[in-house]
Order: structure tokens, then sequence, then C-alpha cells
């Protein structure tokens, strides 16, 4: 009868060994999974099919961001700044568009501009000036 018991002590030993690779791998599989569901659920326009459309660039903003995982206090990287740049455009269906841009391409459009834009979703592909289509 001792034996038996030994022998089962040192089966729970091994299992309890194992244990935590069983509870990380668990833990990493739920967080892959939670991962793309968040990643496909996060912006359901981002999924559309592209389109082409006639367009006039209505207005441009920017929006400055400081890092916030940066204190302010920190002199080396207090100047770490992100700058993000937005067009407002209109279509001819007077429907307004707001899209997130380069700055490369910000700086190359002018307010009343017109041409052929191009995007996907919520997503800037290209903006072609001149005469609408």
């Amino acid at each position: 009868m001792q034996f038996e018991n030994i022998t089962l002590y040192q089966r729970i030993g091994t299992l309890l060994k194992w244990l935590p690779l069983f509870l990380v791998i668990i833990a990493l599989t739920v967080f892959v999974i939670l991962m793309l569901r968040r990643n496909h659920k996060n912006n359901p326009k981002d999924h559309a099919q592209g389109k082409t459309v006639k367009a006039r660039v209505l207005s441009k903003r920017e929006r400055k961001r400081r890092d916030p995982n940066i204190s302010p206090y920190d002199q080396n990287l207090a100047g770490v700044i992100t700058n993000f740049y937005y067009i407002t455009f209109e279509t001819e269906n007077f429907e307004h568009i707001e899209l997130l841009v380069s700055g490369e391409v910000y700086h190359a459009l002018a307010e009343d501009q017109t041409g052929t834009l191009t995007y996907e979703g919520s997503r800037f592909i290209d903006f072609i000036p001149g005469e609408w289509l």
C-alpha cells in the first residue's frame, strides 16, 4: 500500500512541475485570440472595399501629440512629439470624409483643390489632383 502512495505522490509532483508551462501556453493562446478579435473588430470600415470618387479638399488639420509615456520633466526626450495630419474631402454628393494622411500628402495638397480620391474604409490610398473624372 505504501508503494502505491509513493507512486501517486511522484505522479502529482510531475504534474505540478509541468503546470506553469501549461498555464503559460493557455494564457498565450487566449491573448493571441483576443488580439486577433480586437484587430478584426477595431474598425469595421477598414474592411470595406476601395472606392474612387471625385472630391475636393475641404479642409486640413494637424494634431500634435506628445508621448504620454515620457515624463515632461525628462530634458532629453521632452521634445518627442508626433504629428498627425488629417484632410477632410468633400465628394460630389456633398459627403464629408476625413482621412489620416502622411505629412508629404498633407503639405502637397491645398484647400479647394479638386481631383480623384481613392480610399478604403477609413484608410487614405491616393489623391490625384486635377479635374474631376
